[in-house]
């Protein structure tokens, strides 16, 4: 994400569709008749695929828009098995359309819908906004905008055709999708059923140690304690809340053991746009801080178990171990004013 070059604001017309559209597809109700689980696909032409969920939880409905196949999967997952976790919507590239209290949109969003929404308003106010990760979610810029426009009247029809179908799409959502491609021109074929390619599974993240830095944290003796490694999300960095870009999101990774029975390092690292930019440095870093308390940890704990798939080449290049265990007792005791200070909340993420 280029933040020295601001984008576009959408124009007036393009606000004006996106509330049209909005509007025709809440009256039309999908929701009636697809699940989070049928998810259909609009491929434009040159274009990554667009997955299209339909997602309704007690009074709240959106349109989830994942972008590419990876966030097809994640939109699956996460929605089908409602596990939905704090960083979610921070961590999948898509778009995302709905209806919010005006208290939880954007100022802008408020502004947009009174210049250029329709006269019979609702209560609540439609947003329209794009997820980059990294990044907090933010109103769609106008290359964004036209895409929507393009996307929610491909997926009003979709949804239509699917009112009357035999069969939920859904029960084929592990091994196709069903999909409306869009040529250049805008001609639309029709619907067909399109095989998930081979997507590779965990976190896929390039991991370079030095051979220098592996032998140094080698020869270090071993620390009484097993290390604990938690990692916190944090949606907004204070200094950025003011900002007309969108804000960067970063993990906070607490260390406590080792030498110490105490946390004794906070390592922040960003995303900007790819997960793999935080998964790759943390084993890095992490033999930067065995280095500093002059101790190797003989054992890792972790809860969260992305971070045993992260931190396997420390478990195959040195003598430590690494575990997942249901509590990290440490961190639990002295964590709460450090997340205070940096969230406003009292409990890990």
């Amino acid at each position: 994400m280029d933040k020295k070059t601001p984008p576009k604001k959408p124009l007036a017309k393009q606000l004006r569709r996106l509330y049209e559209l909005e509007a025709r597809i809440y009256d039309l109700d999908p929701w009636k008749w697809l699940t989070p689980a049928d998810i259909f696909c609009v491929q434009f032409e040159g274009r990554d695929p667009l997955f299209i969920c339909f997602h309704a939880e007690r009074e709240h409905k959106s349109i989830d828009i994942g972008v590419g196949w990876p966030n097809y999967v994640v939109l699956l997952h996460v929605h089908t098995h409602k596990i939905h976790y704090p960083a979610f919507y921070f961590e999948t590239r898509m778009f995302q359309c709905g209806r919010l209290d005006a208290l939880r949109t954007f100022a802008t969003e408020r502004v947009n819908y009174d210049k250029y929404g329709p006269p019979n308003r609702g209560q609540r106010i439609p947003f329209f906004r794009t997820h980059n990760i990294g990044y907090t979610p933010w109103p769609v810029d106008r290359e964004e905008a036209q895409l929507l426009c393009d996307t929610l009247y491909a997926a009003f029809g979709m949804a239509l055709r699917l009112e009357d179908f035999r069969e939920p799409i859904g029960h084929r959502a592990m091994d196709a999708v069903y999909t409306i491609s869009i040529s250049a021109s805008g001609a639309m074929s029709d619907p067909q059923w399109v095989p998930l390619p081979k997507i590779q599974d965990g976190i896929q993240a390039d991991v370079n140690l030095s051979g220098d830095l592996l032998q140094r944290v080698r020869d270090l003796p071993e620390a009484p304690l097993p290390m604990e490694i938690e990692h916190v999300f944090l949606p907004v960095l204070f200094e950025q809340r003011r900002t007309t870009t969108p804000p960067e999101t970063a993990y906070l990774f607490l260390t406590a053991g080792g030498r110490y029975a105490f946390i004794g390092a906070n390592l922040v690292l960003h995303a900007r746009g790819n997960l793999a930019n935080v998964w790759t440095q943390l084993p890095g870093r992490l033999l930067q801080v065995f280095l500093s308390q002059h101790m190797r940890p003989p054992e890792i704990q972790v809860t969260d178990s992305r971070l045993i798939s992260v931190l396997r080449p420390l478990t195959e290049l040195l003598p430590i171990k690494i575990t997942r265990a249901e509590r990290l007792p440490i961190i639990e005791r002295d964590s709460p004013p450090i997340i205070k200070k940096l969230t406003g909340e009292n409990t890990l993420s």
